[in-house]
């Protein structure tokens, strides 16, 4: 049976939204948390150095947080530029594999197949 109307459904709706310099809010979640983090880390470590006082390092870090994720926002906008949807993740999670951090859920087999019964 053939319909004259439009489909309504956006392709779209199957990927995750964009929400800032072309990364998704799960991406954009783990740059937050370690530019947070690093930044933690470095100032920090500067302040109980030169001045003896972790805790300065601490309330400069969070201000400091916000170009450094942008910055983090912005290579891997350059990352993904000209790739298709999922390349980035899905190159991530192989490499994960490869140095034994985290299983792939990709099917990796290099060699002959059989379907027959044994």
């Amino acid at each position: 049976m053939y319909h004259d109307t439009p489909d309504i459904l956006a392709s779209r709706l199957n990927f995750d939204v964009i929400v800032f310099r072309g990364n998704t809010r799960q991406e954009m979640m783990v740059i937050g948390l370690i530019s947070l983090g690093s930044t933690i880390i470095i100032l920090g470590t500067i302040a109980k150095i030169l001045l003896g006082m972790f805790l300065i390092g601490l309330g400069l870090s969070f201000p400091a947080a916000i170009p450094v994720g942008w910055i983090m926002a912005t290579v891997m906008q350059r990352l993904k530029s000209d790739k298709p949807k999922g390349y980035v993740k899905q190159r991530f999670l192989l490499w994960c594999d490869d140095h034994n951090i985290k299983s792939s859920p990709f099917i990796r087999y290099s060699g002959y197949w059989s379907v027959k019964r044994v």
